[in-house]
């Protein structure tokens, strides 16, 4: 049975989200996927700052490491049945923390939801983003 395809532009739905952390402004996912090729560029806007961070992945739980200003990132892609799990280890200012996001489409394709559970010795939170597709 093929995979669910994340592809796709997909804005923040502050109304259907529940966050344990302040709410960006905005948020725009732009998501390029083909199997098992995963592109993803999110950026977030708070306020006058927008902050766009960019991943090259593939679903087959290979590694990737990623090295930007102060964060050290190494992250892979898994299927769950057809739920994508994101993990990720990270040290950002000399402190770890693991990021884990389960990631899954609506029946009819039209919004995308991430469970996300992140947790380091200073911040611990479990958030639940809705992100509606964009008509393009």
């Amino acid at each position: 049975m093929p995979k669910p395809n994340f592809s796709g532009t997909w804005r923040f739905s502050r109304e259907a989200s529940v966050l344990q952390i302040p709410a960006p402004d905005e948020t725009l996912f732009v998501v390029e996927h083909q199997e098992p090729r995963l592109s993803i560029s999110r950026t977030h806007v708070v306020g006058d700052r927008r902050d766009t961070f960019s991943l090259e992945l593939t679903t087959d739980g290979q590694d990737v490491s990623v090295e930007r200003d102060n964060l050290r990132l190494r992250a892979h892609a898994v299927w769950d049945g057809d739920t994508l799990i994101f993990d990720a280890h990270l040290v950002r200012g000399g402190e770890a923390a693991t990021n884990v996001v389960r990631y899954t489409l609506s029946n009819d394709r039209n919004r995308l939801s991430a469970e996300e559970r992140f947790g380091s010795p200073s911040l611990s939170y479990d958030n639940f983003w809705v992100l509606d597709r964009v008509a393009v």
